[in-house]
């Protein structure tokens, strides 16, 4: 009696090992036995899995893969005038959605102005390859461009004109999914000081500023 006395003062036992802790109802008798194994399993399993989930938000953060392929059909035109060391383009993609066809889009503008050159619309004259063996240079250095496209890296290079979608015809569903027509910006000198750092030769040191 003087130790259930004990028990319902206290709300634990006094008896305790490196296994158990036995709980007292208010009326002195027996509530539940947790097991310190079990509490270090629960918390093992909790660590794992907050564990999980910051590996599946980093690699979901650096892990995007941008949709480059060099023998992609390119549709791109240079519309118009803009500050000097950079390209307005106008392209046209295709993607799942909205932002998958943006996504291309930004991807095509620097791979074709990279290795191809576009066209120019009205008055604007033609830009060449940037770089000064086009899509030679590429098969020489896949790895190297593979990564700077598919990665992301040349979006240090590229922007879009207006920061919302484009509207009306401009974003259409299709039967080859959604296709958007986009005006961006290509930062042309930034990109050819990158790949002149980088080793290439570009077209900018042959012919000038285009």
């Amino acid at each position: 009696m003087q130790d259930n006395a004990k028990a319902r003062n206290s709300g634990i036992s006094g008896y305790r090992n490196s296994h158990v802790f036995l709980f007292y109802s208010e009326f002195g008798e027996v509530g539940g036995i947790i097991s310190f194994k079990m509490l270090i399993i629960k918390k093992d399993k909790i660590c794992f899995l907050i564990f999980a989930m910051l590996v599946f938000i980093a690699f979901d953060a650096e892990g995007k893969k941008y949709p480059f392929n060099i023998d992609r059909t390119y549709n791109i035109n240079v519309c118009r005038s803009t500050v000097a060391g950079t390209k307005m383009v106008k392209v046209t993609a295709y993607g799942k959605s909205s932002d998958a066809a943006i996504d291309q889009a930004m991807v095509d503008a620097v791979a074709a102005l990279t290795f191809f050159g576009a066209e120019g619309s009205g008055e604007m004259e033609n830009c060449p390859a940037m770089l000064y063996d086009g899509k030679d240079c590429y098969s020489q250095n896949k790895q190297f461009f593979d990564n700077f496209f598919k990665k992301g890296h040349f979006m240090d290079f590229v922007e879009k004109v207006n920061s919302g979608y484009p509207l009306g015809e401009d974003n259409v569903k299709t039967p080859k999914g959604r296709r958007i027509k986009i005006l961006l910006i290509v930062h042309w000198d930034a990109l050819a000081d990158f790949y002149k750092k980088n080793g290439f030769k570009t077209i900018i040191s042959e012919l000038g500023n285009y």
